[in-house]
């Protein structure tokens, strides 16, 4: 291969790397990807760009690493293009090696950050990654996704995600919510951020759970079961399915749920959240299935179910009180 092959390769991979990362990633960006990458020299050519990212990530951490890297983008905004080559490669000893792999990178490291993902309150949607992997996102959710050679990271920073995962052993895929850990090599799982840890529902396959913030406490999870990391003692227990990941079908189900619950998940989907003031109503069951964003449709079966009032705060809140 010659030296321009080579070099058109590499802009190629680098040029692929960024679309990948970008905030909306298209079908068709995915599957022309994928076709690109069958070429086995296109395969090393983004495999390089993928291990220099890693490399850089880092050298960021390296101590003095923020205070070069600074002094070397103010330097080069005021010098020639070939007296900020020369600069950079002055012997620095680790320090200037670290100069010279981010300044290589370019945009790839500096500009480009773990892509995030996020829907608003009463938005859902679907996000397919680079090895076909789809994250379904909840209401008022998001996600960081990182990818390396080596491992397919994904925080939860806020909401619900439902991750139907591609499997690859030499990649395991890592989802991290507060401190709960989800590790999957092809799958189908639900997370729910919960505080400092998480509820994870297991769809299909298998998952290994574990708390970071105390690493003995580990579960192994089979299809049909939870477990909410962030409970006083964390048990792994039997759950129905449907009912759990009803959001995806844009529904809500609950059964012998209590009321103060069931509200609290009605209000995720909607600005103008409902606010019980009647304690004895709030410590009751119900059951039902009801549209996710349906307020108007869940008071009205509240208001058959309990003797209740119902009014308009200014604010926009639905205030339901017991009625005289």
């Amino acid at each position: 291969m010659t030296i321009e092959a080579a070099e058109s390769r590499r802009k190629q991979a680098a040029d692929w790397f960024a679309r990948l990362n970008q905030r909306r990633v298209t079908a068709d960006d995915v599957k022309a990807f994928s076709a690109w990458r069958r070429d086995p020299e296109n395969a090393a050519a983004y495999a390089g760009i993928e291990a220099l990212w890693d490399t850089a990530g880092n050298l960021a951490g390296a101590p003095n690493m923020a205070a070069l890297v600074e002094d070397a983008r103010t330097r080069a905004a005021g010098q020639p293009r070939r007296e900020r080559l020369v600069g950079v490669l002055k012997p620095l000893g680790a320090a200037g090696a670290a100069l010279v792999v981010a300044a290589g990178l370019g945009w790839v490291w500096f500009l480009q950050q773990p892509v995030t993902y996020a829907t608003e309150v009463g938005e859902q949607r679907v996000v397919v990654l680079d090895d076909g992997s789809r994250i379904t996102l909840d209401t008022a959710s998001s996600i960081r996704v990182r990818y390396t050679g080596e491992r397919r990271s994904v925080s939860l920073t806020e909401g619900q995600a439902l991750f139907d995962v591609e499997g690859d052993p030499a990649r395991p895929f890592v989802v991290t919510a507060g401190d709960a850990e989800v590790t999957a090599l092809g799958t189908r799982f639900d997370v729910r951020r919960l505080t400092d840890g998480a509820r994870v529902v297991l769809i299909e396959g298998r998952v290994a759970v574990r708390d970071a913030a105390t690493p003995e406490r580990t579960w192994s999870l089979n299809p049909g079961q939870q477990v909410v990391t962030s409970a006083p003692q964390p048990v792994v227990a039997s759950v129905s399915i449907p009912v759990a990941t009803s959001w995806t079908t844009g529904r809500l189900i609950f059964e012998d749920t209590p009321v103060a619950v069931a509200v609290a998940e009605v209000n995720r989907y909607t600005r103008n959240p409902i606010e019980i003031r009647d304690g004895g109503v709030a410590a009751n069951r119900v059951s039902g299935a009801f549209d996710a964003g349906d307020v108007d449709g869940f008071v009205a079966a509240l208001t058959d179910l309990y003797p209740l009032e119902v009014r308009r705060a200014p604010d926009g809140r639905i205030v339901l009180a017991g009625a005289p």
